[in-house]
């Protein structure tokens, strides 16, 4: 079938989906009931060696709806000097199901998706790396010598033993082989750096056991390779996001040999994406040594963030994409670009308006990594029901990259319910999640009366994902909102939740959210405030403002992102915080808090302050032994050229100390 300059190959795998010509057609938009292949990747092949080339000649480009055979089809496709084409699956997501019959609608949307995809010109930014291949293999067996040997012959290795281990020597060493205990490692593939104690080197001679030379402590060495076979923690926090650094059980031996076909490979130059945006001028970290907001701090399992002065600083080359900073970051500083919200939103809305235009009903949606959630939805599909017919499965880098902003905005563009399968080994991450969840629940529960829901899904168990697949009800309709998601994650938000609140007829403008939550207002004790506007100095998102013309201070309900740092700035601590969302307009504007009188000069009227900060000045020193007489009282009503003036005019200044004693001679002591 062609669409949009696209030609798209589909396949019934052995005609084990009962894939329906017509209702595909008809779902894609299609004058015709397009061709269901067979065996595509067998008897057929032919086809797609013809499909490759007509499609060179007219200037199209390919997709094929199969990932099985991706590597049989790029082969393919090189060897016909043809261009690689774009693969995207409809086989474990949606044929193989329970419910497959029922699927025409959905794997409609996914062929309309693919080809969206293919013609998208989303592009990222990508940090380079190089390797030497300088490969450092640790642990505390003969599998470091046996991995040492396999690799050696496209690396540059060197075995670092635990412990020495009663194994008879190489006869050939093309590898180091060294002994000691890893004291730290830090870096990235192609710059780690490793601390070595009770270290030593082999020495030549070893003849019937491995002899080892002097021993050095806190020896420093750098590789661009680190595989950790010691059985042991690991080395590096978050340490499967962390390139170049391989950790395997070393009695595995199926995994030691994918290490040894993959480490291999790495040497020359790489590209990795860039995945977060940092602007350290929306960062609400901290301000004049006061900590506000530490949130992508306390989530970031890689350590990949640190404090910067008052702001932080992401190093990119440590980050692994897990997305967290970008879900907690109230102020839009820590931004997820790979994908970024906006992209995704506005793929998911097409998605669910083919779907909604095919099936009159809204869609379900299922968010899902590759390294966790692929393999268990693979294994429902082939022994257990699939998945549901109206559940639409989006594979993202991370799941730690759900934030209330993508749960909020699937909701928005016509998504019932949105789950997230994540794995229960990724504590941290699923922490945030469920704190996301609730953020985002308690945002959209009221405005769909309780109709639209979110749900963490936490398992590697396809039986009990099975389980809870099969509790779900089906999707209660409501009206979701037609809208462009685009600028910060805020604005995302909150254009959805207003879409929403209209479609559904909400009356109720504000709506309480948990404490935490990066919205809400500030409470302030007008009686007590003084005005003295150390807040609005303080605030990193000019939330709270000043009045340039007269004593006042405003506030700006939709700027504010609740990082608590006017509540331990502020003297006289009358303000707190109050979580929040407002849907009202007035909210984006700013809103008077506390209003007071100009104070004039008691001598020439110049203002120099307000009536509220003087009288709490006065009130605070009327009882110092400086200001007893009520002249020196009277000095504060002052402004700053009238109060020297007035000084210098009284008799008791306070620099005057008296007649000054005459100096002591000889002749005082005769």
């Amino acid at each position: 079938m062609e669409i949009n300059e696209t030609e798209v190959l589909i396949c019934n795998c052995g005609e084990t989906m009962p894939l329906d010509p017509k209702k595909i057609g008809d779902g894609c938009n299609l004058e015709s009931k397009p061709k269901i292949f067979n065996s595509l990747c067998t008897n057929e092949i032919n086809e797609f060696e013809s499909a490759l080339i007509n499609s060179s000649e007219n200037n199209k480009k390919i997709a094929v709806a199969c990932t099985q055979q991706t590597k049989l089809f790029t082969e393919i496709a090189e060897e016909n000097n043809q261009e690689i084409p774009y693969f995207f699956n409809i086989r474990e997501t949606s044929g193989w199901s329970k419910s497959s019959k029922k699927a025409s609608a959905k794997i409609s949307s996914q062929i309309l998706d693919a080809v969206e995809m293919l013609n998208s010109k989303n592009t990222s930014r990508s940090l380079s790396f190089n390797s030497a291949g300088r490969c450092l293999i640790y642990g505390d067996n003969e599998r470091v010598i046996e991995v040492a040997e396999a690799l050696s012959e496209y690396l540059g290795v060197s075995a670092l033993l635990t412990k020495n281990i009663s194994i008879i020597p190489p006869t050939n060493t093309n590898f180091n082989i060294l002994i000691g205990k890893v004291k730290s490692l830090k870096g990235y593939f192609g710059n780690f750096e490793v601390k070595i104690n009770n270290f030593a080197e082999a020495l030549p001679q070893s003849k019937d056991e491995i002899i080892f030379g002097d021993v050095s402590q806190d020896v420093s060495s750098e590789c661009d390779i680190f595989i950790d076979l010691s059985g042991s923690d690991p080395l590096i926090s978050s340490h499967e996001k962390r390139d170049g650094y391989y950790k395997v059980n070393p009695e595995d031996k199926t995994a030691l040999q994918k290490l040894i076909l993959d480490a291999q490979t790495k040497i020359g130059e790489f590209e990795k994406p860039i995945y977060v945006n940092f602007d350290e001028n929306l960062c609400a970290h901290s301000r004049n040594k006061i900590t506000g907001c530490s949130k992508c701090l306390e989530v970031c399992p890689a350590n990949a963030i640190q404090i910067n002065g008052d702001t932080v600083d992401i190093n990119t080359a440590v980050c692994g994409g897990c997305g967290l900073c970008g879900a907690v970051c109230p102020s839009g500083a820590a931004d997820v670009i790979w994908p970024s919200s906006s992209h995704l939103l506005n793929r998911l809305q097409k998605i669910s308006s083919n779907y909604l235009r095919i099936e009159n009903q809204m869609p379900k949606l299922l968010f899902h990594d590759s390294a966790h959630g692929a393999g268990i939805i693979s294994y429902l599909s082939r022994i257990y029901d699939g998945l549901p017919h109206d559940l639409i499965p989006i594979e993202i880098h991370s799941t730690g990259r759900v934030g209330h902003d993508l749960l909020v905005g699937a909701t928005a563009v016509g998504f019932s319910n949105v789950l997230v399968l994540c794995n229960p080994q990724k504590n941290i991450e699923n922490e945030t999640l469920y704190d996301q969840i609730n953020l985002a629940n308690a945002m959209v529960g009221e405005i769909s009366n309780g109709k639209a829901f979110y749900k963490a899904i936490e398992t590697n168990d396809p039986e009990k994902l099975n389980d809870e697949l099969l509790k779900l009800e089906k999707p209660q309709k409501f009206n979701h909102t037609q809208y462009v998601a685009t600028g910060t994650n805020k604005n995302i938000v909150r254009t959805a939740l207003k879409g929403l609140s209209k479609e559904n007829k909400f009356k109720t403008d504000v709506i309480e959210l948990p404490q935490g939550s990066p919205y809400g207002n500030v409470t302030i004790d007008e009686n007590n405030c003084t005005l003295c506007l150390a807040c609005v100095s303080a605030c990193p998102a000019g939330a709270l403002q000043d009045n340039p013309e007269t004593p006042q201070l405003l506030f700006r309900e939709d700027a504010c992102i609740q990082c608590g740092i006017c509540v331990k700035t502020c003297p006289e601590k009358v303000i707190s915080l109050k979580p929040q969302i407002n849907l009202a307009d007035s909210s984006m504007s700013s809103e008077l808090k506390v209003e007071d009188k100009p104070f004039p000069c008691k001598v020439c009227g110049k203002i120099f302050g307000t009536q509220k900060s003087i009288e709490s000045i006065q009130k605070r020193l009327s009882n110092h032994s400086m200001f007893v007489d009520e002249k020196r009282i009277d000095l504060i009503l002052m402004c700053e050229d009238c109060r020297v003036e007035e000084q210098f005019k009284q008799d008791d200044k306070i620099m005057d100390v008296g007649e000054r004693p005459k100096p002591r001679t000889t002749d005082d002591y005769n």
